[in-house]
């Protein structure tokens, strides 16, 4: 089943202003919910997903995920604009709090996906003020991650080890008080030795 672009509006726009009860009326009555991949603004290729999300609109980003598998919703959470914001990126930048934290415990949303301008959300969330939803993102995903990229075009991998940043940090700065506790003693050794 297809929709035109009109009906793809109107659902976008019952997104954007949370209408709960008439989305749950068109995917019941009128549309399959394993259309919702499919349905995009034709101008800035954000989908209903995007739009609840960046809106706050916490349960009506539940019931639209709850419409597909897991799978498709993973892929729906993840899909990019033509800015290549994702729901995650919006979500971020409107300190929409609850909503990130369902999209990346529950759909996975990538935090590293970076749009257009090359930002991530957790930099969307810095530049535009919402400390609540930053502070959660550097608690979550530490700053001093050990971060290893495996780069396979689409299929790029990013993993990283919380922590090992500062205690690599302490070992090399133990290493250099030792070597200069050692050179401070070998300088007053030679030291020593001259003056006999």
């Amino acid at each position: 089943m297809s929709l035109s672009q009109e009906e793809m509006d109107a659902i976008i726009y019952d997104a954007r202003d949370g209408d709960l009860d008439f989305l749950k009326e068109v995917f019941s009555e009128i549309v399959p919910g394993s259309v919702l991949p499919t349905i995009k603004d034709d101008i800035t290729l954000s989908t209903p997903v995007h739009m609840a999300a960046a809106n706050g609109h916490l349960e009506v980003v539940k019931y639209l995920l709850s419409l597909l598998p897991h799978d498709e919703a993973v892929a729906l959470v993840n899909q990019a604009n033509e800015s290549g914001n994702t729901a995650l990126h919006w979500a971020a930048f409107n300190g929409h709090l609850p909503v990130v934290q369902l999209l990346v415990e529950e759909y996975g949303a990538d935090v590293f996906a970076k749009n257009s301008s090359n930002h991530d959300a957790l930099f969307e969330a810095e530049k535009n003020g919402q400390a609540e939803v930053e502070n959660w993102f550097l608690s979550k995903f530490a700053i001093e991650n050990d971060v290893r990229v495996e780069e396979d075009g689409e299929n790029t991998k990013i993993t990283f080890t919380p922590g090992t940043e500062s205690k690599e940090l302490d070992r090399e700065a133990a290493e250099a008080e030792k070597s200069r506790a050692d050179s401070v003693a070998a300088v007053a050794d030679s030291t020593a030795s001259l003056s006999l």
